[in-house]
């Protein structure tokens, strides 16, 4: 074996032990996320049942439709910023990486500031004289100010340490929800709830902050500078409608519930949108763990950048069919199961509604893709599309058909969004291997390849 033999099964060696450093990384970040999803899910469940039991459907679907009003103008308190942070972050130099996040807490505290405002001339709006609606929506949005810190949540993702965040916000979590179960007990009213979820988002901005400094990093050392704000704008401007795009065919339909039938209805409601939206956290956790990995690929490699691509899209479509199909068959009695008769019109939403994890889990997995390449205009233009579907859908089904209707706009709008990207020649491809991904037996293969690797 000559020398330029042994260089190259040296080099060949010493790639294959990163690859396996790096996918050993990502396992372990995956984990960590899917250990906090399923913590809070635990809670979540049990807490959230005991709340919508205690409060019945007519407050639970206020305060639900108060969450949901706030969650429409999410978008303008992250400035779309969120992903362009952990993809920038990981080229830059130490001063670098402190001005982007200097710049990006400034940002999304003035962020917190404009939706508060916002929120408090909409409701007013919307629900003239409504006082319970307004002060509920007050509360709710505040949480945006502090949510200035999530810059220190982008920033252990960049770095795969989710267990950090994890750590942080399951504090505050715990213990927010130890005290609902006693403001239950002790039949507090309505409002309290609301103030109890501002303060869980409080104490997580504090957690982070503390594990942030605990980890050797300081904030004073972030520095705030007005021309990568400039750039922070100018990247993620179609990221802020794209996303207020999503929240609009995400949670219009509740919105809509609560002014065109009534709060009642609103609850059965958000029981169906509980339950089926409870997995959404899969490819969530999945994608802030892969997408380091494709963005490497992506510049390595043409060929292995569209297989990883392509294995993703695979996942993401075999896990969402797996669930609808469950979902589907159990929903009715689950519903009447965890939440009681009194919500028992939630199963036949939750039996239509639960099929749009299948376009929103592939959605997640192709906005990675078209981050990865800078194409986030078409990102607003999908979901633009989506949205515009959306509040269309709903205006006419829920006058129709009441909340099944609204379910079925859910799902038909999820999917023209998520397949939108076939009128578009960057992404026909891209289009074409998400409509390959519906066939089941791929995923099947990506298991049992899996398996073998082990």
């Amino acid at each position: 074996m000559n020398f330029t033999s042994i260089s190259s099964f040296l080099s060949a060696m010493h790639a294959r032990i990163l690859n396996r450093i790096q996918l050993r990384n990502i396992l372990r970040n995956i984990a960590w996320l899917s250990f906090d999803k399923i913590v809070r899910l635990g809670i979540n469940v049990i807490v959230g049942i005991w709340i919508a039991r205690y409060l019945g459907p007519e407050q639970f679907g206020l305060l639900s439709y108060a969450i949901a009003f706030v969650g429409l103008l999410a978008p303008l308190a992250t400035f779309g910023i969120e992903s362009i942070i952990v993809r920038d972050v990981l080229n830059e130099s130490e001063k670098q990486k402190n001005t982007t996040l200097g710049s990006a807490f400034f940002l999304k505290l003035l962020g917190g500031v404009l939706t508060v405002i916002i929120a408090y001339i909409a409701i007013i709006v919307v629900r003239t004289g409504d006082q319970t609606s307004l002060i509920l929506v007050l509360i709710l949005s505040a949480a945006a100010i502090f949510q200035s810190f999530d810059v220190i949540d982008y920033w252990f993702q960049s770095l795969l340490k989710a267990k950090y965040v994890v750590i942080a916000r399951n504090f505050a979590f715990i213990i927010t929800s130890v005290v609902k179960i006693f403001l239950i007990i002790y039949k507090a009213p309505l409002v309290t709830f609301a103030i109890i979820s501002l303060i869980e988002i409080v104490f997580a901005s504090l957690g982070l902050a503390v594990v942030y400094y605990r980890n050797g990093y300081r904030m004073n050392v972030w520095h705030v500078q007005f021309k990568r704000i400039r750039s922070f704008l100018a990247d993620g401007w179609p990221l802020v409608f794209s996303s207020i795009a999503v929240v609009i065919y995400m949670k219009i339909g509740q919105v809509m519930i609560g002014d065109m039938l009534d709060n009642t209805a609103a609850g059965i409601y958000s029981v169906a949108v509980r339950l089926a939206e409870v997995w959404y956290f899969i490819p969530t956790a999945i994608s802030a763990s892969v997408f380091p990995s494709i963005i490497k690929a992506q510049k390595e490699n043409a060929a292995k950048y569209k297989e990883r691509l392509q294995t993703y899209y695979d996942l993401m479509s075999g896990l969402s069919i797996a669930i609808a199909v469950i979902m589907t068959f159990v929903g009715d009695t689950l519903v009447v199961l965890l939440f009681g008769q009194q919500y028992g019109e939630a199963g036949p939403v939750l039996s239509i509604y639960i099929w749009a994890s299948v376009p929103v889990f592939l959605g997640v997995a192709s906005n990675q893709y078209l981050l990865a390449e800078n194409l986030t205009k078409i990102s607003l233009y999908r979901t633009a599309i989506g949205g515009i579907a959306s509040v269309l859908l709903n205006l006419l089904l829920i006058s129709y058909y009441g909340i099944i209707g609204a379910a079925w706009a859910v799902l038909i709008s999820y999917m023209i969004a998520t397949f939108s990207i076939v009128i578009f020649r960057n992404t026909r491809e891209q289009s074409l291997m998400l409509l390959a991904s519906l066939n089941p037996i791929r995923a099947l293969r990506i298991v049992i390849k899996t398996a073998k690797t082990q």
